[in-house]
């Protein structure tokens, strides 16, 4: 079957261009040809709806050349294959058409050369648009987002610096603008449970909802997994910045339907404005980020404008981050233990390790502070490795000090992250056997909106700690979500109340809910730990409503490893 070649001849010979068109007959050619001879010629027939696939050009024509011929060509930026076949032509003229952009050249009076010199420049131009087209999709990857097609972190940057400059030039007639950096929140937990595609279709669909609410000013940028900047121009209110984040934001109050699911997710946005006379696009966009964390873990805001002093908070907290690393590779911290009393006995169960921060200049650190850090940080992984190992240490310190008739064990507070950590279970093993600890003996305690993110995922996990008779806690029961349904499948022994429930008195508000836990927790067969036990009277409610076990101060504030070592001499029996 005879290939269609559509042919571009640049000769003022018909009778030479109808040798050529011939010629490539012969070697299995359907031809579409076209004889051009002037300039205008030429622009005709690159104006038609024709792809032509090469040009064959006599090298000097009366009126036309091929070096114009190459120059239009290049005027409609086309990169066709070239071919000068001329009468004669010098080594000098050949060199210059090459250099102007020719591929070959052949003599009218060697035509066999024809079909073999066009399949060659064919297959070469097919080489050349493939690696046109891998340069172009590269430079487009440098600059835009392949899932949403937005600019992405290069190009914002760019743009942004673009903006400052006019801001600069423009500032003495008020002209200033506003950049937003905006998070989608629960990002990860979405992916991980949703999956990667509905993941990236909420993607597309939240930049889609953002250009709603933009200008055709405004700049709109992907510049992480599920974070978004946005510059709004021409803005000279902060009210006006205001108003129009709060457009943006309530664009994320209806829920995403994609694939038949309903997908719900709110989004933390930071915001500064241009007036803070940051000249750097980058100081900018961290300016606005540093104002989104706050956002982030601001449970009244959602929306926060950026000040200087987050800018030195920030400079703190990150030196606060690089004192724990060296805390932990140092072994700088300690743990305190509280201890766990049967509320029938008065006798000490188990004992709860706490880890404790004395900062070299700072004094202690609010336990709180530092854990967020840590787990935002991902210090987590070494600082809980390291309160496991030393929780276990310490225990079977103990149990070879004489007090190996004790039933004692030891509760370790865990995080999400280190559940979801893929070494968890090898860490743990490694402790217990390098201790010659049995796994009865360790308590892990999870706080309850830690089981309920990913939950599929950590109840797998849970399992197999189980199979190593590891007993498991949920931690702060009823602060997190309505879960009393997962305590019928969740593998877990132990339910401990939060200290926000822990009546002062019958009529307290809380009574019932505490009864309810109690109840539910003894249907299922689980015992109850009751945190924050401060008064003889709250120590007798719980009593009389079941609860076996307590701690607090009423029993004793976290102790170090001496003070804990003496109430074991003592006998362990507290009330």
């Amino acid at each position: 079957m005879s290939k269609l070649l559509r042919v571009l001849i640049v000769e003022d010979s018909e009778d030479d261009a109808e040798l050529l068109a011939i010629e490539l007959e012969r070697g299995g050619y359907e031809i579409h040809c076209e004889r051009v001879e002037t300039e205008l010629d030429m622009h005709t027939a690159l104006d038609k709806k024709v792809s032509w696939d090469i040009v064959l050009a006599d090298y000097a024509l009366p009126n036309f050349s091929a070096i114009a011929a190459l120059d239009i060509l290049k005027n409609y930026q086309l990169d066709l294959p070239f071919i000068i076949v001329s009468g004669k032509i010098g080594e000098d003229t050949a060199i210059a058409a090459m250099k102007a952009g020719a591929h070959d050249y052949l003599l009218k009076g060697k035509l066999a050369r024809l079909v073999p010199a066009v399949e060659r420049e064919l297959r070469e131009a097919i080489v050349r648009q493939e690696h046109r087209q891998a340069q172009e999709r590269l430079e487009y990857l440098a600059y835009y987002d392949d899932l949403t097609t937005l600019p992405n972190r290069t190009l914002f940057l760019e743009s942004l610096g673009k903006q400052i400059s006019q801001n600069k030039l423009l500032h003495k007639e008020g002209y200033s603008f506003a950049v937003l950096l905006l998070n989608i929140d629960r990002f990860r937990v979405i992916k991980y449970s949703l999956g990667h595609s509905l993941s990236e279709q909420l993607l597309i669909a939240a930049a889609k909802r953002i250009k709603k609410c933009l200008t055709q000013q405004d700049i709109l940028a992907r510049i992480n997994a599920d974070e978004f900047a946005i510059i709004l121009a021409d803005i000279t209110k902060e009210k006006e910045v205001e108003a129009r984040a709060e457009e943006i934001y309530n664009q994320f109050l209806t829920p995403f339907e994609l694939q038949e699911t309903i997908v719900f997710s709110t989004v933390s946005m930071g915001i500064v404005l241009s007036s803070i006379g940051y000249e750097q696009p980058e100081k900018l966009l961290q300016a606005a980020d540093t104002a989104m964390h706050y956002a982030k873990f601001d449970a009244l805001k959602n929306l926060v404008f950026f000040h200087e002093v987050m800018h030195t908070l920030a400079v703190e907290r990150l030196q606060l981050e690089s004192d724990l690393q060296q805390a932990i590779n140092y072994k700088r911290l300690h743990l305190n233990y509280q201890p766990i009393v049967s509320l029938y006995t008065g006798m000490v169960d188990s004992f709860e390790a706490l880890v404790r921060w004395e900062h070299h200049s700072l004094g202690s650190i609010d336990p709180e502070n530092f854990i967020s850090l840590s787990e935002e940080t991902g210090l987590i992984i070494p600082l809980g490795k390291w309160v496991l190992r030393e929780a276990c240490q310490q225990l079977n310190n103990w149990k070879q000090c004489s007090f190996r008739y004790l039933p004692l064990s030891i509760s370790v507070n865990i995080s999400g992250i280190q559940l979801s950590h893929p070494k968890l279970l090898g860490q743990i093993d490694e402790i217990l056997q390098s201790l010659q600890l049995e796994g009865k003996y360790l308590k892990l305690e999870i706080t309850e909106s830690n089981l309920m993110e990913n939950s599929v995922t950590i109840t797998k996990v849970l399992e197999k700690l189980k199979e190593r008779e590891i007993k498991l806690c949920i931690d702060d029961f009823g602060t997190g979500y309505s879960s009393l349904s997962y305590l019928r499948y969740l593998p877990i022994d132990t339910v401990k109340i939060d200290r926000s429930f822990i009546v002062k008195n019958k009529n307290d508000p809380n009574y019932d809910i505490v009864k309810a836990i109690v109840n539910l927790a003894h249907s299922l067969g689980l015992d109850v730990i009751a945190e924050g036990i401060e008064t003889e009277l709250q120590l007798n409610i719980l009593r009389e409503l079941g609860c076996e076990y307590g701690q607090g101060y009423l029993f004793a504030s976290p102790l170090d490893s001496q003070a804990t070592f003496k109430l074991m001499k003592s006998g362990l029996r507290i009330c």
